[in-house]
């Protein structure tokens, strides 16, 4: 870390000059005689360096791999050594960091760090104010003069700003802004369950004795694949899980004990290791490990307990059944066809969305093997024959999924050939499917909607029975990029030439986005305020929707919406995008370092059931932690099957301004469910750093306390410090 080195360096410069003070005065003392109490006082004098310069050393570099209060208090300890004024070294107040190192405090606003007057950061304001009125004049100073001047900069008043969140102006000269770690803002949760495919043979698992020399592991898997003309790194690992209830039509054909599916995402891809493991290999077998056509379909129905039925598992090779691969030779790299698989239930059915170069989608049906349920569904393979024409009309028929791995308890078929979703544009990815009543006749069919971004909020009507064909060339037109050859012919293109039908336009939210309902530390002025924010402040799916009636809504927290209708939650991410400075040599390492990129975090968002969707709070941001490990075991405090990848996601840790959170560098939110016996529950599925899948059970009222928090909890707190 570059900043402990430097004040590494400077530690031992403090020392360097002690030793040159002792040399001096030795020289000193063979032309003159010094004094008793003269050389008492340079001996204190020369004690108080001493200690003063170790202690710096052994806070500074000790700092960040100890617990977060240790790295709290040092964060006291370096806001105590500087103040509000110009000058000082620091332009920032004084930061109070709480005794449990959960949060620190400031009197700047987080409304005012990250408000915004016709786009432009007030916080970027209230710094040149501060200039503009001189060395004595505090950032509080110059951020009441901005919250009366503009526009939209209201909450930099810190008056203004109590009075936004509901607290007593009389509070004011003890109340301070509280600005959360993201590892301690995240929800409570329960019953955290890892995801473990039995069925994946074992001669296909990272053993876990190759962890300590994974750079020759990869090396000697990429070898194999070409000695023995095979595509893909002969190595899987599942994560991303994306969870269902399972609907009455399809509970009926299988084992009374199935409660949920789940879906996972079966690939050699993964970042399970330290970045400077990647960074190091060949190019070749770097790109043999990322850019991996191998992308399977797994699928397991779970217990109430969200426990994996034993044999009711199987992993599918999806774009080889139905023709959808790319064709490519032996050890070459591409792009996979289908990436992330996520499933909804819609209407009383099952319906797959998969990542491709947009999104596509198609209904699933469950049976338990020989049970004849399918026994008249043909294979998809004898339909969609390698290299050959299929029939528009066979392409509507529903075709049974052989099974590569397991399949010993469970069958899988596809009711018709996927369709494409265009309505955001080529490209998109992470859609949320959902539906709604009815508006206009209740007693027909749910409407649907694919949720394609959620700030803006962009929500489109769907039929994902139903779809247009449009032609090779409009294809082309739409996923073309400029710089790259104009002609293609990918199998793919089958699939992108049926365009799903859809409603009316996309729908856009009308009014602003409300600020998130309380401030991360990313936020505080010592951080990254104003035009500094590092996250993308528009987030991506994430996983929706589950409603909650207006009485949820006013549990665990103070609900501000007007109408007091129920409201749709979901999970969206955002992340640090890597920008073009990251490769340029002449930017320090060391700013590079303080914001690293593909760093991500996640926040719940609500809003109305009916369009145009409008979004009525957001919370701030929280990360979801790694699994506990003791040594090489789990604790006995998670469930589902041991995942020995599970220790490896702690090689990568949220970070960001040399600090480390206690959770993975990437929190990938791939399912957001009401649980099946409980509606006051909610489960949500995750995957760490794209190498093991989790699940974890949330109260409502939890997520509603950090969507609708009490001011005093989440957003301010009182404090002795004025």
């Amino acid at each position: 870390m570059a900043n402990e080195n430097g004040n590494t360096q400077k530690a031992v410069g403090e020392k360097t000059s002690v030793d040159n003070a002792i040399a001096t005065i030795s020289r000193q003392r063979t032309r003159r005689q010094v004094s008793r109490r003269d050389a008492a006082l340079f001996f204190i004098l020369l004690a108080i360096i001493l200690i003063t310069a170790n202690n710096w050393y052994l806070a500074t570099h000790h700092v960040g791999w100890h617990g977060p209060q240790n790295s709290a208090l040092f964060a006291a300890l370096q806001a105590s050594l500087v103040s509000d004024r110009i000058g000082s070294g620091s332009s920032s107040s004084s930061s109070i960091v709480d005794q449990t190192g959960a949060y620190i405090l400031s009197p700047i606003c987080g409304g005012c760090t990250r408000s915004k007057s016709d786009r432009k950061a007030c916080f970027d304001m209230v710094r040149r104010k501060q200039k503009q009125l001189g060395e004595n004049a505090s950032l509080v100073d110059a951020a009441i003069i901005i919250g009366a001047e503009r526009e939209g900069c209201e909450l930099c008043d810190p008056a203004k700003c109590l009075r936004h969140y509901h607290v007593d102006g009389g509070q004011l000269n003890t109340t301070k802004s509280k600005y959360w770690r993201f590892d301690r803002s995240s929800p409570k949760f329960s019953k955290p369950t890892t995801f473990y495919l039995q069925s994946i043979p074992t001669e296909l698992r990272i053993p876990p004795q190759r962890f300590g020399d994974i750079e020759k592991y990869f090396y000697e898997r990429h070898n194999y694949t070409l000695q023995n003309k095979l595509i893909g790194m002969q190595y899987l690992l599942e994560y991303n899980p994306g969870l269902v209830v399972i609907p009455p039509l399809e509970k009926a054909k299988l084992p009374k004990e199935a409660y949920y599916l789940v879906s996972l995402r079966v690939t050699p891809a993964n970042n399970c290791f330290e970045p400077k493991v990647y960074s190091e290999l060949p190019k070749d077998i770097w790109k043999a490990v990322y850019h991996t056509g191998t992308n399977h379909l797994g699928l397991a129905l779970l217990d109430k307990n969200y426990q994996i039925i034993e044999g009711y598992e199987t992993v599918i090779e999806m774009d080889v059944q139905l023709d959808l691969q790319r064709r490519t030779t032996v050890g070459s790299s591409l792009s996979p066809t289908f990436m992330d698989y996520r499933i909804f239930v819609l209407n009383g059915h099952i319906y797959l969305h998969a990542n491709g170069e947009t999104v596509h989608v198609t209904q699933l049906s469950l049976s338990m093997s020989g049970s004849g349920d399918l026994k008249r569904t043909r294979y998809c393979d004898s339909i969609y024959i390698i290299g050959a024409d299929v029939p528009d009309g066979d392409m509507e028929k529903p075709c049974r999924m052989k099974s590569l791995y397991g399949g010993d308890k469970l069958e899988v078929a596809i009711g018709s050939q996927f369709r494409t979703i265009w309505s955001g544009g080529a490209y998109g990815k992470n859609y949320a499917l959902f539906s709604i009543p009815n508006r206009t006749h209740p007693n027909a069919p749910d409407s649907i909607y694919a949720e394609i971004d959620i700030f803006p909020h962009h929500v489109h009507q769907i039929l994902p029975d139903e779809h247009n064909m449009i032609s090779r060339h409009q294809v082309f037109e739409r996923v073309w990029k400029p710089g790259t050859r104009k002609r293609r012919n990918f199998p793919i293109d089958i699939v992108n030439e049926r365009e799903m039908k859809t409603v009316g336009n996309v729908t856009e939210n009308r009014e602003d986005i409300p600020l998130p309902s309380f401030f991360n530390i990313d936020a505080h002025q010592d951080w990254f305020p104003g035009s500094d924010a590092p996250f993308k402040e528009k987030p991506h799916g994430g996983a929706c929707c589950v409603s909650f009636s207006k009485d949820e809504l006013n549990l665990g927290g103070t609900r501000q919406n007007h109408d007091e209708s129920n409201l749709l939650v979901g999970i969206g991410h955002t992340k640090v995008t890597w920008k073009p400075w990251y490769g340029k040599d002449n930017v320090p390492q060391e700013q590079k370092d303080r914001v690293p990129h593909t760093h991500y975090v996640t926040l719940f968002y609500a809003f109305d059931p009916y369009p145009p969707f409008e979004i009525r709070a957001r919370s701030g941001y929280f990360c979801l932690g790694h699994v506990p490990m003791i040594g090489d075991k789990f604790s006995s405090t998670e469930g589902g099957k041991f995942n020995p990848h599970s220790i490896l996601t702690h090689n990568r840790n949220l970070t960001q301004n040399f600090e480390n959170f206690d959770c993975p560098q990437m929190s990938f939110v791939n399912s957001f469910i009401e649980k099946a016996d409980d509606s006051s529950k909610t489960a949500i599925g995750y995957g760490l750093n794209d190498c093991t899948g989790r699940l974890v059970e949330v109260d409502k009222k939890d997520i509603v306390r950090l969507l609708y928090p009490e001011p005093m909890d989440m957003v301010f707190e009182q404090s002795d410090d004025k």
